[in-house]
């Protein structure tokens, strides 16, 4: 348990705490503009070649072939943001834990695992534009060989944090803006985040990228808001919800 010296302490000895906080806010909607460049980038692969989705490694390659250049800056922005998100995402529970401290631990535990993997997932991007360009076929090894079991169960992971993940984050910040009323969030600010979910939903069962480009727009807004809160948060409570 915090004390209330505590806080005093930390304050008086460690003078990143500011720093960190604002870092915190800053990476938050930062690291999501991240991943919505990458879904811009992707839509734009999708409208120019009319394939909506690469279900098989094979067709995964034959894009690879055609945009190399795409699919790299796709998987830079991608493991980018999936990198800035871990800071991001804790301080959201900070902001978050007072009001709703289980639903906030489980919500970013979810979210920060999903895309720690997704980033790692995302890394092989690399490796398959070069075998692309050499012009390997290599669809099919891609496809069966003994890593791909452990390869699915990293996606589902990176599902279950990035589309219930953020649902929940959602609920939680529509929870929390009334329980916590002044801290400048808004309960809408929940339905903008769920907005993400929403549109990658509807791109995943045929609607195409550009709706999950659309709710990836209005998660970026709905979490500027935390964002906002992390910094008028005064220095002591940031060390009292660590």
């Amino acid at each position: 348990m915090v004390t209330t010296q505590e806080p005093r302490v930390a304050l008086a000895t460690d003078p990143t705490i500011g720093f960190r906080r604002v870092s915190a806010a800053i990476a938050l909607p930062l690291a999501f503009v991240f991943q919505l460049v990458c879904n811009t980038i992707f839509a734009f692969i999708q409208t120019e070649s009319g394939v909506l989705d690469a279900e098989t490694a094979t067709v995964s390659l034959e894009l690879e072939s055609r945009y190399p250049g795409q699919f790299i800056a796709k998987a830079v922005f991608a493991v980018a943001g999936a990198m800035v998100a871990i800071p991001g995402l804790l301080g959201a529970l900070r902001v978050l834990r007072p009001a709703v401290p289980v639903l906030a631990l489980i919500t970013v535990v979810m979210m920060v695992s999903g895309y720690l993997l997704y980033g790692a997932m995302v890394f092989g991007t690399f490796a398959e534009v070069n075998l692309a360009a050499a012009g390997i076929d290599a669809g099919e090894a891609l496809d069966t060989g003994p890593g791909v079991p452990w390869r699915i169960a990293a996606g589902i992971v990176f599902v279950l944090g990035n589309l219930v993940g953020t649902l929940l984050l959602a609920i939680a910040v529509l929870i929390a803006s009334r329980r916590m009323r002044g801290v400048g969030v808004p309960w809408w600010a929940g339905l903008l985040i769920a907005g993400w979910p929403v549109g990658h939903l509807i791109n995943i069962f045929g609607g195409g990228e550009w709706f999950a480009v659309g709710g990836g727009v209005l998660e970026i807004i709905g979490l500027s808001f935390l964002a906002r809160a992390m910094l008028r948060m005064p220095n002591a409570d940031w060390v009292l919800r660590g």
